[in-house]
């Protein structure tokens, strides 16, 4: 039995208000659930795993449509690069820039994170 299973109909109808509003207080206004349903909900482990689940879920559609149009805001930025709008230019330029830095910033980190590995997993002399 998966952890939905063990769920009650009106909890799993709350769950994508909850993932869809602004706060626990909004969610629990659009299902029309007290807040205090809700908190004794978020008690238990398999309505909070559940939760999560279904966010993670909805956080990786994100991010799999963000990087489906990674190519094309790219061709938009490098477009602007030229635009006769120094302000847009600007941006552009910036975004690049940044972006740049991010993918630096990350090497750099998994680097770090490599040799730090490499140090615990030698054996004590």
């Amino acid at each position: 039995m998966n952890d939905t299973e063990a769920l009650t109909p009106r909890q799993l109808r709350v769950i994508p208000h909850l993932l869809g509003a602004p706060s626990i207080e909004e969610g629990c206004k659009r299902a029309r659930v007290s807040k205090t349903t809700v908190y004794q909900w978020l008690k238990e482990e398999n309505f909070r795993k559940a939760l999560k689940q279904r966010r993670d879920e909805m956080i990786g559609r994100a991010l799999d449509s963000l990087k489906s149009n990674i190519a094309k805001a790219t061709e938009t930025l490098v477009k602007h690069l030229d635009s006769n709008k120094e302000a847009i230019s600007i941006r552009a330029a910036e975004n690049i820039i940044e972006f740049a830095q991010h993918e630096e910033l990350e090497g750099r980190i998994a680097t770090l994170e490599r040799k730090f590995e490499e140090i615990h997993e030698k054996p004590a002399r």
